[in-house]
């Protein structure tokens, strides 16, 4: 079990929130769960030798000594003990509130939006059992790093131009991350999402990454330009009651219609029949937005699942893309991808496309939209404008050629 062996402490005013957590906790077969709702109850329990605590998961917001100062108290008790914050955190709140905890040389995990799930808390405990000092994970940037980039406004959506294969024209971008290091320069995903996850900030740097994605699409909107901007909802659990107001809250903000944003789930969030994570995609879809089902291919398949989600779109991994002019196993994974999507009667985006060769193979065979270096490296969402400006039509035109075998070929061979 995730908990075996490990004694909890709960602190949370709030009794419902604290009596859930306690129950979660339980469930995962934690030794011993003790709560308080208050930072003072806490501290009791803490000098309590009869009730050792290995980890406490601690609000920030709470009446008479909130969550700041409990953490100044903890650290004054000298135990050993590690701490989880259970709060929405504002991110320009994060940075200092993590360099303080570990200033007080508390030995910081990290931080889980509400509500806590099993999921959220599994990569931290894994640390705590690890024995990692304060602030440090097997990723490459601690904690600390992480909350002052935080802090400091240094993460960025960039965005890949997606193009009709047919026309051309540029019908949106999809967002990817970026990080903005004062001494590496701009980094890849693969460079910082480990750690970012490793604290449990994930789901909080997706909400980043949508509010800042809609801004640009406010913009470009403004001056003249007819693009839709594509998400990836990449949370550890969609079961959250208050995901869609969310997301349509963020929209609103900005003033632009749902319609004007795609959000992208992965099909391992399908794996799972999970009531509440398939109300939350339903609700989305009634309020306009449309839903991508990401990186078709990339891990188990779920193409059961898919009809219940009224999906509009379907974006191939890359893996299926490269090269499937030329091998014809890569064509056999392309092929049933699209297949899929026109059973499901889904709008089709290959992903990665890096020659002409590849975009003629995709046009020829029916897929819709394409995005990879062939058509653009990801963006700055400020140099977008002048990229449209310089996109030629004619680079994009796709004729057909001769001497491929169709889809319905490769699916039957």
């Amino acid at each position: 079990m995730p908990c075996s062996n490990l004694r909890f402490l709960v602190v949370e005013d709030h009794q419902f929130q604290r009596s859930s957590l306690v129950r979660l906790l339980d469930a995962l077969g934690a030794e011993a769960v003790y709560s308080a709702e208050d930072g003072n109850t806490a501290l009791q329990v803490i000098h309590d030798p009869d009730r050792r605590v290995d980890v406490v998961i601690s609000d920030l917001a709470m009446p008479g000594m909130d969550g700041m100062e409990f953490i100044r108290h903890l650290s004054e008790t000298g135990e050993r003990v590690s701490l989880i914050l259970a709060s929405a955190l504002q991110p320009e709140l994060l940075g200092s509130i993590a360099s303080m905890a570990l200033a007080y040389k508390v030995p910081l995990l990290g931080v889980v939006g509400k509500p806590v799930t099993a999921g959220k808390l599994s990569p931290l405990l894994d640390l705590h059992r690890s024995n990692v000092p304060p602030g440090r994970c097997d990723a490459q940037f601690p904690l600390d790093e992480v909350a002052q980039a935080w802090s400091n406004d240094e993460f960025e959506p960039w965005f890949e131009p997606k193009v009709d294969l047919a026309t051309g024209v540029v019908r949106g971008m999809s967002a990817v991350a970026r990080w903005r290091h004062p001494q590496q320069g701009w980094l890849e995903p693969a460079s910082f999402m480990a750690s970012i996850e490793a604290r449990g900030l994930n789901d909080d740097f997706v909400w980043l990454m949508l509010r800042k994605s809609a801004a640009h699409c406010r913009r470009w909107i403004d001056l003249g330009h007819d693009l839709v901007v594509s998400v990836n909802l990449s949370f550890h659990s969609l079961t959250d009651p208050n995901l869609a107001a969310r997301v349509l809250q963020i929209a609103q903000k900005e003033g632009i219609d749902p319609r004007c944003m795609v959000l992208g789930v992965s099909e391992s969030t399908l794996n799972t029949d999970l009531p509440r994570a398939l109300e939350n995609l339903a609700r989305l879809r009634v309020l306009g937005f449309g839903l991508r089902v990401d990186d078709f291919g990339a891990g188990p398949m779920a193409v059961e699942q898919l009809p219940r989600v009224a999906f509009t779109e379907l974006k191939i991994n890359s893996a299926f893309v490269r090269g499937a002019d030329c091998d014809e196993s890569v064509r056999v994974g392309l092929a049933v991808g699209l297949a899929v999507a026109s059973d499901l009667k889904l709008t089709t985006i290959a992903a990665g496309i890096g020659s002409k060769e590849e975009w003629n193979l995709l046009y020829e065979w029916g897929c819709v939209l394409g995005e990879g270096p062939f058509i653009s490296a990801p963006l700055d969402g400020e140099e977008v404008g002048a990229w449209l400006a310089r996109w030629q039509v004619q680079r994009g035109a796709a004729p057909r050629k001769a001497g491929h075998a169709s889809v319905r070929e490769v699916v039957l061979q």
